[in-house]
């Protein structure tokens, strides 16, 4: 009897979690719309870049045909997106982090080489690296930092005060993770 109680009770547990939560979706929902099914076109005020080559999961290097709001040089300049944060190319073992490559992949697909990308910047233009940091939007109106986070292929990274984006890249990890997409379902630490 002592045993069916705590069965029942760890069941109950569960069902609270996965959907008694205010931010809890029904079973088989879905988002209403990813961050990057929003946009029809690149947002009103970014500024166009072309892609030099995707550096890993997380940064390019890009160059502005024009000095404009978010870059103000012609000079090739690297970025790195907001939001999110991939895994390591060089861990700190010197080898890459599970999914990696992957990341890179699914950066090289959005911004390959040529392409063109939108930029929008947030409260803070540049990392301690010196690298732009920004929200990036494919000639199609994809969300590329959305896009990321939505295949699995990083982690949120929220640091303030740069949270323009955050609740959709937030919304887009957390549905990641609970599908099991990308890293979530093929690395061990989570």
């Amino acid at each position: 009897m002592f045993w069916l109680v705590v069965l029942v009770l760890a069941a109950g547990g569960w069902l609270w979690y996965a959907y008694g939560r205010p931010d809890a979706r029904p079973p088989g929902a879905t988002a209403s719309s990813s961050p990057s099914a929003r946009l029809t076109g690149p947002p009103a005020g970014a500024q166009q870049v072309r892609v030099d080559f995707p550096l890993d999961g997380d940064s390019l290097q890009v160059t502005a045909d024009q000095p404009g709001p978010v870059i103000d040089i012609t000079d090739p300049v690297q970025l790195r997106l907001l939001g999110i944060d991939a895994p390591e190319l060089h861990g700190a073992d010197g080898t890459p982090q599970c999914w990696a490559q992957t990341a890179l992949a699914e950066l090289r697909k959005l911004a390959p080489p040529g392409a063109r990308l939108w930029l929008l910047p947030d409260s803070q233009r540049l990392d301690p690296y010196g690298r732009r940091l920004v929200y990036a939007w494919t000639a199609d109106g994809r969300f590329v930092n959305g896009e990321l986070a939505a295949r699995g292929a990083v982690r949120e990274l929220a640091i303030r005060p740069n949270l323009a984006h955050q609740q959709d890249l937030h919304d887009a990890v957390e549905q990641a993770r609970t599908q099991r997409r990308g890293l979530w379902g093929s690395c061990v630490e989570r």
